[in-house]
Order: C-alpha cells, then sequence, then structure tokens
C-alpha cells in the first residue's frame, strides 16, 4: 500500500472533519521521514514506501485510535455537577413558591431553560474567535456600568440595580465576567516587544505599551465595578491579580518585577479601600458586626442574629423551629444573598451539606480543568472564570454563616435570578466549549 492510500483509509476512520487535514499531514511527514532512512540504506524508492507504511501497522486501527483520541469531548462531569447546583435552585424556588404567591417554579424552569439553550450555542461556538474582539467586550461592559447612572436608576442600600423587561439586575455582576473575559484577551495578546523609548535628562525609560494598556483597563473596569459594588470589585480585582500572576510566573523575563508591579498597584488600591472604611463609621460597624452581630443586635447586627439563630436552631433534616423561617416577614427569606443560610433553615444540615460538597467538586473539576488545557487563550478564559465562581460561592457562604462580611454575592446557579442565572450558564458553556476543543485545538491550528 502507498502512502496516499493509508492515509485515505486512516482519515476515513476520523469522523471529524476539521482534524482530518492536520493529522494527514502529520502521518504524510512521518511516513516520509521513515521512507527516506531506508532509501539512504540502498534500498529502492518503492520498496521503502511500502515498508515505511507497513511499519505503521494497520490503518483501519489506527484511525480508530486516533477518532477515540481527537474528537470533540463534552465534559460530562461538569456538567452533571452544574446540574445538581442547579437542582437546588429548583428546591429553593418550591420552597419560596410555597410560602408565597409568586410562581418561583415556573419563572425558574423558564430560565434554566433559555440558559441552556444559549449555554449549547456557546458551546459549539469556537471560543477562540473572542480573543480579536476584545476590546468590543471591554466596552459593553464598560457600558453596562455606565448607563444606570446616566438613566439614573435608583439606588437600593446603596447599590445600583438595573431594569430590563421588568426583570431587575445588579449591573456589577453582569459587567464582573465580561471584564474578565477582555482582561484575559488583552493578557494572552501581550506583546513583549512593543516598547515604547522615553528618554530623559538623566536616563532612558523602556516602557512597554501592552502593559501600560493592560493596567489602566484593569483599573478604570475596578473603579467603575467599586461603584456600584465593593464586594464585587474586590473580586474582580482578586480573578485579575490570579490571572496575571499565572500569566507572569509562565514568563522567563522580569517576573519579580512586573509581579511588584502588580501586588504594589493592588497595595494601593487596599490602603485606599482601608482609608475609605475607616472614615465612614457605619461601613466599618457593617464589617465588624458581621463577624460579631450580638455586640449590634439591635443596629448592623440585626440580620446576623436572625442568621445565628437559624444555624442554633437548624436540623440535620427538615425545617429549623425558627419564626425567622418559617414567617415570610424576614430578610432572610426575601434578599437573594441569603439563600444558603435560607436552605439550611428550610431543608437541614444534609441537604445544605450537600449543595457545600458540590461547589467543593465544582472548584476542583475547574481547576483541573485549567491544568490540563493546553490552548493559552483558552487555558486562561478558565482560571478567570473559575477563580470567578469560586471566589463568589466561598464569599456567599461563609457571609451566611457569619464569617464572612455582609456583602451583594449571589450564590452561583443556585442564587433565584434570571439574569444571574443566564450569565453562570455562559461562563460554564464558555469553559465547556474550551474542554470541547483540548484534544483538537493542535489540528485546527495546523489547518489554519
Amino acid at each position: 500500500m502507498d502512502i496516499k492510500n493509508f492515509i485515505n483509509n486512516v482519515c476515513k476512520e476520523i469522523k471529524y472533519k476539521p482534524v482530518k487535514e492536520g493529522i494527514a499531514e502529520e502521518l504524510q511527514l512521518h511516513i516520509q521521514e521513515i521512507k527516506e532512512e531506508y532509501v539512504n540504506n540502498g534500498m529502492q524508492d518503492s520498496v521503502a514506501e511500502e515498508k515505511a507504511v507497513s511499519q505503521m501497522g494497520e490503518a483501519e486501527e489506527i484511525g480508530k485510535k486516533l477518532n477515540k483520541i481527537h474528537k470533540p469531548k463534552l465534559d460530562w462531569k461538569l456538567v452533571i455537577l452544574i446540574a445538581i447546583l442547579m437542582s437546588f435552585s429548583l428546591i429553593n424556588s418550591v420552597l419560596k413558591e410555597t410560602t408565597t404567591n409568586d410562581k418561583y417554579i415556573i419563572k425558574t424552569i423558564f430560565y434554566m431553560v433559555i440558559s441552556i439553550a444559549l449555554g449549547i450555542g456557546i458551546y459549539f461556538f469556537n471560543y477562540k474567535k473572542l480573543k480579536k474582539y476584545s476590546n468590543v467586550i471591554y466596552l459593553i461592559a464598560t457600558a453596562i456600568m455606565i448607563l444606570p447612572i446616566i438613566k439614573s436608576v435608583t439606588l437600593i442600600n446603596g447599590i445600583y440595580y438595573d431594569n430590563i423587561a421588568g426583570i431587575r439586575f445588579m449591573p456589577s455582576m453582569v459587567a464582573v465576567p465580561i471584564y474578565i473575559i477582555a482582561f484575559i484577551g488583552y493578557l494572552v495578546s501581550y506583546n513583549k516587544n512593543n516598547i515604547i523609548n522615553i528618554k530623559t535628562e538623566e536616563k532612558e525609560l523602556n516602557i512597554n505599551k501592552d502593559f501600560v494598556k493592560i493596567l489602566i483597563l484593569s483599573i478604570v473596569s475596578v473603579i467603575l465595578i467599586f461603584v456600584h459594588s465593593v464586594a464585587n470589585a474586590i473580586i474582580l480585582s482578586f480573578v485579575y491579580l490570579v490571572i496575571a500572576t499565572v500569566k507572569i510566573l509562565q514568563e522567563e523575563e522580569k517576573r519579580g518585577k512586573k509581579l511588584a508591579v502588580i501586588y504594589g498597584t493592588i497595595s494601593v488600591f487596599i490602603i485606599f479601600f482601608l482609608i475609605f472604611i475607616v472614615s465612614t463609621p457605619y461601613r466599618f460597624t457593617k464589617i465588624i458586626a458581621s463577624f460579631k452581630p450580638e455586640d449590634y443586635a439591635q443596629g448592623a447586627g440585626y440580620t446576623g442574629m436572625l442568621q445565628k439563630e437559624v444555624i442554633q436552631n437548624a436540623k440535620f433534616i427538615g425545617e429549623a423551629e425558627t419564626e425567622v423561617i418559617s414567617s415570610n416577614d424576614y430578610i432572610i427569606g426575601k434578599d437573594s444573598i441569603f439563600t444558603f443560610i435560607y436552605l439550611v433553615g428550610k431543608t437541614g444540615i444534609l441537604v445544605s451539606g450537600i449543595l457545600v460538597i458540590t461547589i467543593i467538586l465544582t472548584s476542583v473539576k475547574l481547576i483541573f480543568n485549567a491544568k490540563n488545557i493546553k490552548e493559552q487563550y483558552g487555558k486562561f478564559l478558565i482560571i478567570g472564570l473559575s477563580s470567578l465562581y469560586i471566589f463568589q460561592s466561598i464569599l456567599c457562604i461563609l457571609m451566611n454563616l457569619n464569617l464572612g462580611i455582609k456583602a451583594d454575592v449571589n450564590l452561583p446557579f443556585v442564587t433565584y435570578g434570571a439574569v444571574y442565572f443566564l450569565v453562570n450558564a455562559l461562563s460554564i458553556a464558555i469553559i465547556l466549549s474550551v474542554y470541547r476543543r483540548k484534544d483538537i485545538d493542535v489540528y485546527e491550528n495546523s489547518n489554519k
């Protein structure tokens, strides 16, 4: 059998067409190398080709193995974990509907169907196309943050809420993942040779334009988020820090200097934040009351005392015997940020413990996915969006247990809300899209 027929027989077994050309080229080069070695040893051209082909093995068997390896893959483990998280959202809706007249169940199912349908579209979309639109993505996130201010949207407890088609949502929660995607695009496109020279009387400064651009745009985004939500600004800063640290550690030059600039900038923000907190006594009191609600039981610690009562009366299975849970008059059952402690009170420690275990397993799975992705842009998309999910989950649960500062942070996939659910679903869909191409990326790139 000659090389051409052998390769054709191999490719017949490969179902995913975009990788066929790359695999064919790789096989062609490999067999050609073996053939040339035989020819150099004095063998005739036709005999050398036949022997090189026979050395490869059975074409059909090779094709089946390559097809199994190099085909789009769905991360079923992650899908199952997310489905379990979604089921908790349904449980939450059922519990709320039994105590109110609102149609929580129907709305939740509707949000889920829409989110899953859009998520499937994102799953089949080639995520790498997002990179070239990083500027557009950044501007979209900025518009989301600025429009509520221009529209003079009413603040609720000092937080901006926008309203689209009767659906109320926090713009900062929508903009944060969009800013992260834009930031990753800038970081992956970073060119270390994009230098400008600035001459002074004493010395010549070499400044990387891409580095300055990334630094300025990230600071602007954090400030815009800060105006809307202090908690989400802190989360965005931490995600930026994680992504930038990993990226810098991958480089060979000036790692210490770049890390010093990044962490120095973060330190400045931390100082300004502390000054901001100290200069506004009610915020400082609110922070202290988050950990010691009993010291401010009639004021800033009132909600914390309600949470404490739920925890103290929580059963292993079943509803806690406290009016805080049985009545609809308390904030625990009304405000979405208290979803976790509401579930603890309504269902018991066992069910809420299963939720915590699911969140931990999902976090671990996301970390392993990031580790196993080789393509840089996809790898950082998983790192960034996974960090966002992990930080939000940790902060929300700690806050609900009086172990963290009270903040406007929802529990991904569990907290009730159409827009939040959609944003979380699309973020996971992007991660699944990256995972889908993890074994075919090299051949798709070679075709291009």
